[in-house]
């Protein structure tokens, strides 16, 4: 066994031992917890995933992945970012230390290389290398078709088959709605879901769908309060659920 498959077991050793195991409630707080603790503890860490993966298999659930790349580069010492935004002169100052700049040029080459076309680097304010006063960056990596336009009209996003009546539960992929108390991969309880037309106050926008295709969801928070969000059908960073599939995910032997 390699050293960090061992540190892993001892840490999920330590996570698991608060939770009744022998019934599906008790294993998905479990492995709750275990995604909480790798978001708090271990997003820094390239084995990171490897932790989630084998929390999934000791519970018997579908492994999930911190899409991160930034994961996979360690901040070195000394190591500062900031970028600043003129309001009155539509400029952007981009400073960094000499540490700072090369871990830059470690990430866009992790997204240059990058397969998986929903990878991005999210760098936030105060959260090292970024300063305090520095704003959010978030980069990403795109074919010259989005910058010229060249097959725009060509392009259709597929429609998932699901019947919004159906969903029972909802999760986030990447980064949710910043202005709702919800984590990204964490499954939430669905309480109604009602047809919308896509341009309300609060809902997530998807240009790339089509505008019949969006629904209000009512669905309780991490803060066990009730909130009503729109949302597109087929939006990739939004997983729905339904009941079925909730119950076969959790009936999957560990």
């Amino acid at each position: 066994m390699s050293k960090p498959a061992e540190k892993f077991n001892q840490i999920l050793d330590q996570i698991l031992r608060p939770f009744d195991l022998s019934h599906d409630f008790g294993r998905k707080r479990a492995y709750e917890a275990a995604i909480d603790y790798a978001r708090e503890n271990l997003i820094d860490d390239p084995h990171c995933n490897d932790f989630l993966a084998a929390a999934a298999k000791r519970l018997g659930f579908a492994p999930i992945s911190f899409d991160t790349l930034e994961s996979r580069v360690k901040v070195p010492k000394n190591a500062w970012l900031d970028v600043w935004i003129s309001d009155e002169d539509d400029e952007v100052a981009f400073t960094g230390t000499k540490e700072g700049l090369q871990y830059m040029i470690d990430l866009l080459t992790q997204l240059r290389d990058a397969s998986d076309p929903e990878q991005h680097i999210h760098l936030d304010r105060g959260m090292l290398p970024m300063t305090e006063n520095s704003a959010n960056l978030v980069l990403f990596k795109e074919e010259e078709s989005w910058f010229t336009g060249d097959g725009a009209e060509a392009q259709e996003f597929p429609q998932r088959e699901i019947e919004p009546k159906q969903i029972y539960a909802i999760q986030f992929v990447h980064y949710p709605p910043e202005d709702l108390p919800i984590t990204a991969h964490k499954l939430y309880r669905v309480l109604k879901v009602e047809e919308d037309d896509g341009v309300s106050v609060s809902v997530k926008e998807f240009p790339e769908g089509a505008q019949d295709r969006y629904c209000r969801v009512t669905f309780v928070s991490d803060n066990d309060e009730k909130f009503t969000y729109s949302f597109h059908l087929d939006d990739p960073a939004v997983n729905y659920f339904t009941h079925r599939e909730i119950l076969k995910l959790a009936m999957r032997s560990v």
